[in-house]
């Protein structure tokens, strides 16, 4: 499987995933707590670490209704709290429920609080598919939080209660604001749609890679019922964030660093010819004759509007970022923190190289021996150059991804002799 129909058919999943992680469920009931006696003399102060609201509570019993102020036996201080709990006659299992309950709604509104501001999403920066969604700084907060809740509950109880870590809830919270352009009255329907997207695509899974004919068509079924839900601006800006054209620019353009403005440019223009000659796995449909020559003149139609709208400098930049022995540089080099230069120099001495082989191969006057020296020695030499550029750590996880492809092309591996 290549990797753009990898890049395909994790999308389509994770279409659904996202829309599963957003939609909103019906919160759990609360359960009352008993409710007796006076209140008792108070024991030493565990304070909680922010105040809660006040409640008054309407109890019921089969014999009479009253009310009841909770203010009498609530307290900021938890164990207090819980002295007062006592006091009253709650059982200790009930009291436990009404801590625990009171604690993570405490540390809930603390994790919320470490969104911030709402934060625009930044369609236009490169990455992986859906990457935008996921920030390591907040999840090691969130799970900093999660640890000094459980130590507060342990001192207050005696022990935490046990309970599954959520590994997705922060990436939910993040994706949130992929759809920061879609007022909260459609998600619903739009979630519906996603889910809908994945359930077709694992049903078109079922014999393995799903048929590229069967998958276009599911695409197109899917973004004509969003057409009928959404405005074109909120259209426009969904298939910004979670189309396949959009998704491939993102993949592609990590060592262009377009702009929002160039991205939205390209990407209008990307898409239409994408819609017309892309196929489900977004690779060219296999056009005959007049459609093949049809689908040419629009490639090359659609790489003029690029070259026209970026200009010189800028277009070469877009062309070499859309190279895969490029993408490769840069990956490496954004990993080892070397920086964009760092790969810029690697491509550079790759055209070189290419360009000196060149040369010797089309020399008449060497024989063939002197040529399969001599592109040996260009080869050798690179590859030190860019060990050099990479470092030995870079240059091992350089090569074990296939990105020395190219130097094998100068001159291929020596075989080493069987014993």
């Amino acid at each position: 499987m290549n990797a753009k129909t990898f890049l395909v058919i994790s999308l389509f999943l994770n279409l659904g995933l996202a829309a599963a992680l957003l939609r909103p469920t019906a919160p759990a009931p609360t359960a009352v707590p008993p409710v007796a006696a006076p209140e008792a003399t108070p024991a030493p102060p565990v304070t909680a670490p922010a105040p809660r609201p006040r409640t008054v509570t309407q109890v019921v019993t089969n014999t009479l209704s009253q009310k009841f102020d909770w203010n009498a036996v609530e307290s900021d201080d938890y164990k207090k709290y819980i002295a007062n709990l006592r006091a009253i006659g709650c059982p200790e299992e009930t009291i436990r429920d009404i801590i625990t309950a009171d604690v993570n709604k405490l540390y809930e509104s603390r994790r919320k609080a470490l969104a911030g501001p709402p934060k625009k999403f930044e369609f236009w920066k490169p990455g992986v598919m859906m990457g935008g969604a996921v920030d390591p700084e907040r999840t090691e907060k969130e799970r900093a939080l999660n640890l000094e809740k459980r130590a507060l509950l342990t001192e207050l109880l005696g022990s935490a209660p046990d309970e599954k870590p959520d590994l997705l809830a922060s990436t939910a919270n993040q994706l949130e604001a992929m759809f920061d352009f879609l007022p909260s009255d459609k998600r619903n329907k739009v979630f519906e749609t996603m889910q809908d997207m994945q359930t077709k695509m694992q049903k078109a899974m079922k014999g393995g890679t799903p048929d590229p004919d069967d998958l276009r068509k599911l695409m197109k079924e899917s973004e004509a019922t969003l057409a009928s839900l959404l405005t074109p601006q909120e259209l426009l800006d969904y298939n910004l964030r979670f189309s396949i054209t959009a998704n491939t620019m993102r993949m592609q353009l990590a060592g262009f660093e377009p702009t929002e403005q160039e991205f939205l440019e390209i990407y209008k223009r990307r898409k239409a010819y994408d819609d017309e000659f892309s196929g489900g796995f977004g690779g060219p449909l296999n056009l005959k004759g007049e459609e093949k020559q049809r689908q040419q003149t629009a490639e090359k139609a659609l790489e003029d509007q690029v070259k026209n709208l970026l200009g010189g400098d800028r277009y070469t930049d877009y062309t070499r970022a859309k190279d895969y022995a490029y993408q490769a540089m840069y990956r490496v080099a954004d990993r080892e923190g070397l920086g964009k230069e760092a790969a810029l120099k690697v491509y550079d001495m790759k055209k070189a190289a290419e360009d000196q082989a060149k040369q010797l191969r089309n020399d008449k006057n060497l024989s063939a021996d002197q040529r399969t020296a001599a592109l040996r020695a260009i080869r050798d030499e690179t590859e030190r150059s860019v060990k050099n550029v990479f470092g030995e750590k870079g240059f091992t996880t350089y090569e074990r991804n296939n990105g020395t492809f190219w130097l094998k092309g100068i001159a291929p591996d020596v075989a080493v002799p069987k014993p």
